[in-house]
């Protein structure tokens, strides 16, 4: 049971100025409490609790695979691509950083991927090891159009050089294909600007 501050508020008014007053409060307070009792303190939050729900614990995580999606922006030309991709680590001014991402198509699928990274700085090396370990788990079998990853072990920056990669990569496949170019390899070297 909660206690609450009794506030007495004396307000001297004709009758039937604050008889209106009193209903048009009690009409608007009535609408705000929808059968549910609020106390705000001085000191608490009174907006929204920015916490997460707690999980389910009957739910057992698990990642089944995805099947892999026809690609929308092909045809792509089977073979190997090669990008390079530079990004700064520091708001991309300073400590240029680097991967080199390969990844073999086959049908537009991701069939094969093998990124190395490029650490210019020394906190960089963690991120981009535990990186190229999970990268493989997350796009092959993926088409390239859905090889987009997200903050990947935690290493955003090098995910967004990742993802500007495939990009390269499946620009360079669909000019294959359109150009009717042979299975091969193809490299562009880029520099990723965001953050």
């Amino acid at each position: 049971m909660s206690a609450r501050a009794a506030t007495t508020v004396t307000v001297l008014r004709p009758a039937g100025a604050a008889a209106g007053a009193l209903l048009a409060a009690g009409t608007l307070l009535a609408g705000c409490a929808a059968g549910e009792e609020v106390t705000i303190t001085g000191d608490e939050y009174a907006g929204r609790a920015q916490t997460r729900e707690a999980a389910d614990p009957t739910r057992t995580p698990s990642r089944a695979p995805e099947p892999a999606a026809a690609p929308t922006g092909g045809p792509y030309a089977d073979g190997e691509y090669t990008s390079t991709q530079t990004y700064g680590v520091l708001d991309n001014l300073v400590e240029q950083d680097s991967i080199d991402v390969t990844v073999t198509l086959a049908d537009g699928v991701v069939s094969e991927v093998e990124v190395v990274g490029h650490p210019f700085a020394e906190r960089s090396k963690d991120y981009m090891q535990d990186f190229v370990n999970e990268i493989a788990g997350e796009v092959v079998g993926r088409s390239v159009e859905q090889a987009h990853v997200t903050a990947l072990a935690g290493a955003s920056k090098t995910s967004d050089a990742f993802n500007e990669a495939i990009d390269a990569i499946a620009a360079q496949a669909a000019q294959a294909a359109e150009s009717g170019q042979a299975a091969g390899s193809a490299e562009t070297t880029g520099q990723t600007t965001s953050g």
